[in-house]
């Protein structure tokens, strides 16, 4: 990230924002509105979600502009509307709480790009307390402790937990243990590591973002790891996606023709 070039960026939405909501000319809103898209596209870019960048740019940027500028044919260009001071003014006090609440969150996330985080990472989800010289050589062997086990099955269930036939391997990068589970996938019946145990004893749960970097070339044929979350993981969600945006655009389309 170039922090100077976001605080820029960031300094100039918040003045294009001011000028689309005060300008009475809705043609220069739009346009305006079109360039703050752009300039988010930008964020996301800076902080790697080229996919989030690329959708703002040519939905925000692109699409909403022209279909914005478009429907000005059907209505007066000059917003001759009069603002009443209690709706400016409360909303001007919800959108101060809202940025403060949004700062105050911000202290609590974890630094951009930490590689230890819970969404690059892992989740944790409970230290163990006992004897820890005994648990290690258990774990050493390859299996999982009944007191480890008994702890994930209180959590999330037999069913949902994956203990039943897990391996124990070390982690040889970071030290402690990988927990590997039957996945019992069609096309992927080998066993994929899903909970992590430091050697404190602490037991954490692999993030879903770690199968996209190690599985997705493997399983999808697809080198790059945002198609293969987009196109083939969640498919069926971006498929839902493009469905919204598709009727949303008809339905304007459908409005313009209108006598």
């Amino acid at each position: 990230m170039i922090v100077p070039l976001d605080l820029l960026v960031i300094l100039f939405m918040i003045i294009s924002g001011i000028i689309a909501l005060k300008t009475r000319d809705l043609l220069i809103s739009a346009i305006v509105l079109g360039i703050y898209s752009y300039a988010m596209a930008t964020i996301y870019i800076q902080m790697n979600s080229l996919d989030v960048g690329f959708t703002e740019a040519v939905v925000g940027a692109g699409i909403s502009t022209a279909l914005m500028v478009a429907s000005l044919v059907k209505i007066k260009r000059e917003d001759v509307s009069k603002t009443k001071k209690v709706k400016a003014i409360s909303g001007a006090v919800f959108t101060l709480f809202m940025a403060a609440l949004l700062i105050y969150v911000v202290e609590d996330l974890p630094e951009f790009g930490d590689e230890f985080s819970p969404a690059n990472k892992w989740i944790e989800l409970f230290q163990l307390e006992g004897d820890q010289n005994k648990i290690a050589k258990h774990l050493d062997s390859g299996k999982l402790p009944s007191e480890i086990e008994e702890k994930i099955v209180s959590l999330f269930g037999e069913e949902f937990s994956g203990i039943e036939g897990a391996v124990v391997v070390r982690n040889e990068k970071y030290g402690g243990w990988d927990v590997l589970i039957e996945k019992h996938e069609k096309f992927f019946p080998e066993h994929e590591k899903f909970y992590y145990i430091s050697e404190d004893l602490t037991v954490y749960r692999y993030s879903i973002p770690v199968r996209w970097q190690e599985k997705c070339e493997e399983e999808m044929n697809t080198p790059n790891m945002v198609t293969a979350g987009l196109a083939d993981y969640r498919g069926y969600d971006t498929l839902g996606e493009t469905v919204v945006i598709f009727t949303a655009a008809i339905s304007v389309a459908v409005l313009l023709r209108r006598e």
